[in-house]
C-alpha cells in the first residue's frame, strides 16, 4: 500500500474544505452557531450571582453605589458633614413673661367657636373688626420688653397715630412678623436681630381695651395671615 507524504495529506485536507464551503446550508449553519455562542454569553452575563456582581463595585451595596454616583457618599473621612438646607425656626412668643403672659385677643378663624371668634373681634370706633393677630399683655399689668419672634431683617420702623409704634421683620421662608401698639423701639430699618433679641417695649394703642400695655403680634405666611398658634 502507497503511503501519502505530507504535501498529499494537506491538499486532500484543503480539498474537503472547499467541497463543504461550497455546500448551501454552511454559511446559514455557521452564522446560527456564531449568534447562538454570543447570546448564551450575554444570558450568563446577565444571569450572575448578587455577590459576583457586587464583587465589581468594590464591595459596595446598591444603596451606597447610588449614595456615590449622586455625590451623596461621605466626600471627607473625618469631616462633619454640613446639612444642605438651614432648619427653619420655630416662632416663639416674642415677649418674656412666661407665666405672666395673657392673650386678650385671639387671632380670628373662620373654623373657631363662637366663643373664641368673641374673643377674637375687636372693638373701634363704635364698629368691630377681626383681629389679624394676637394682643399680649401682662397679667400683672407692668411693661415688658418685646423681642423678635424669629431671626430676620427689620423693614420698617413706624410711629402710627393708631397703632403706635410699629416694627416690621422679614423673615426666611417668605414670612413676616408685625409688632405694633409699641412704647419704645430698640432697633432700625435695616438691622439684622436674632430670635430673642429685644426690639421694643409694650405701650398702648386706641384699639380693644385702653391703658392696657400690650403688644399686638402678626403674622404673615405668603402674604397672608395666619393665627401665629399662641394659647
Amino acid at each position: 500500500m502507497m503511503k501519502m507524504n505530507e504535501n498529499e495529506r494537506k491538499y486532500i485536507h484543503q480539498s474537503k474544505w472547499k467541497r463543504l464551503t461550497r455546500q448551501r446550508w454552511f454559511y446559514p449553519t455557521l452564522y446560527i452557531t456564531l449568534v447562538a455562542v454570543v447570546l448564551t454569553g450575554i444570558l450568563l452575563y446577565q444571569f450572575q450571582t448578587p455577590e459576583t456582581t457586587s464583587n465589581d463595585t468594590d464591595g459596595m451595596s446598591w444603596d451606597e453605589e447610588q449614595d456615590d454616583l449622586m455625590g451623596m457618599g461621605d466626600s471627607d473621612e473625618g469631616e462633619d458633614a454640613e446639612p444642605v438646607v438651614a432648619q427653619q425656626e420655630d416662632l416663639v412668643m416674642p415677649v418674656l413673661l412666661g407665666e405672666n403672659a395673657e392673650i386678650m385677643t385671639k387671632f380670628y378663624d373662620v373654623n373657631a367657636s363662637e366663643e373664641d371668634q368673641q374673643q377674637a373681634l375687636i372693638f373701634y370706633n363704635n364698629q368691630y373688626y377681626q383681629s389679624k393677630g394676637v394682643d399680649i399683655t401682662s397679667k400683672d399689668g407692668e411693661t415688658f420688653e418685646v423681642i423678635a419672634a424669629l431671626s430676620g431683617t427689620v423693614t420698617m420702623v413706624d410711629d402710627d397715630e393708631l397703632r403706635g409704634q410699629v416694627i416690621e421683620i422679614e423673615h426666611e421662608g417668605e414670612r413676616t412678623t408685625v409688632y405694633s401698639s409699641l412704647s419704645e423701639v430698640n432697633v432700625s430699618e435695616g438691622d439684622e436681630v436674632s430670635q430673642g433679641d429685644v426690639i421694643g417695649t409694650s405701650g398702648e394703642n386706641v384699639y380693644g381695651e385702653p391703658d392696657v400695655t400690650k403688644v399686638h403680634f402678626e403674622m404673615i405666611e405668603d402674604g397672608t395671615y395666619v393665627d401665629p398658634g399662641f394659647h
